[in-house]
């Protein structure tokens, strides 16, 4: 399946809040704009207050909720005028370990490969290839991004959750009114009003397939609009939900640590998250041990060789 993602003007900002990207936010935080590729409007999001226990709870209970718990999640979009077709492949682990694979197109070049997301603070790649040469973060904050803007159309489209599905359902959402902002950790989008949702969701034995047009009005043309296609499959697998085992050589990965330093962000300071390049581990679980110890906090030199 392929689709079209579209989108107003904007460039891929960090956030000026505390904490790292934090692997479990990949799945199951807000949706946001897509990097380079045409996004929406990006902005470096405002400060909000932290939401209460209570209202984790309450959100959590909602049936919509169970959106964000897929773990098997493929991704198509893409946008002729750009140059751009994407698929990628989202697995979360039980422990909120991410495996994404991305396989994209674009005008100056493929971008291809396999990112492993540990602990909320390791980033590992293999046979990555960039379209562009630069930080690592947007290759991960892009695909990333849409996939969060998916789970939330999901959610407002089907707000009884995936569990409600037995046949083909058409959705329609629209507010004329109030713009859909989308965020995660390390970026934030918005989609500007008059906007509309619609597309078919439809249920294939235990996988979800969905196919949704979200068309917001354009923030550089008054008259124009942002038609942003997506389509794909989820999938809640339970019994045997994906590993990534502690005894995963390594060898022929490279290692970076999530990690935040200040820097100027249009000519003001703001701390931005990016992925730094480390010393490596012989296996997935001593690299797991180091992070509990507290790496990356302390020089690599510190966690190796400790049981």
């Amino acid at each position: 399946m392929t689709g079209q993602a579209g989108g107003g003007s904007g460039r891929l900002r960090r956030h000026r809040i505390g904490g790292l990207l934090a692997a479990a936010a990949l799945l199951l935080g807000s949706a946001g704009a897509v990097a380079q590729m045409p996004p929406p409007a990006v902005t470096q999001a405002p400060a909000r207050p932290s939401a209460t226990a209570a209202d984790r709870d309450a959100a959590a209970r909602k049936p919509g909720a169970a959106w964000y718990r897929g773990n098997l999640i493929t991704l198509d979009a893409s946008e002729p005028r750009a140059g751009f077709k994407a698929r990628w492949t989202f697995e979360r682990t039980s422990g909120n370990d991410i495996q994404l694979v991305l396989d994209e197109q674009r005008k100056v070049g493929p971008q291809s490969g396999t990112i492993l997301i540990i602990g909320q603070k390791a980033l590992l790649t293999r046979d990555l290839v960039l379209a562009r040469q630069g930080g690592l973060m947007p290759a991960v904050d892009g695909p990333t991004l849409l996939l969060n803007l998916t789970l939330r159309l999901l959610e407002r489209g089907v707000p009884d959750g995936p569990q409600s599905l037995r046949r083909e359902r058409t959705v329609t959402v629209k507010d004329d009114k109030q713009p859909l902002s989308v965020d995660t950790p390390s970026a934030s989008g918005t989609f500007l009003p008059p906007w509309q949702l619609t597309g078919k969701v439809r249920r294939n034995g235990e996988v979800v397939e969905f196919d949704l047009l979200l068309v917001s009005r354009s923030r550089t043309d008054p008259n124009g609009t942002n038609n942003t296609t997506l389509r794909g499959t989820w999938r809640h697998e339970a019994k045997k939900p994906p590993e990534l085992p502690d005894g995963l050589s390594l060898q022929g990965w490279s290692l970076h640590a999530i990690g935040s330093a200040a820097k100027d962000v249009n000519r003001q300071q703001g701390i931005v998250y990016d992925a730094i390049p480390r010393q490596g581990f012989a296996t997935l679980g001593e690299l797991r041990k180091a992070i509990v110890l507290g790496w990356p906090g302390q020089p690599d030199a510190v966690y190796h060789g400790k049981k």
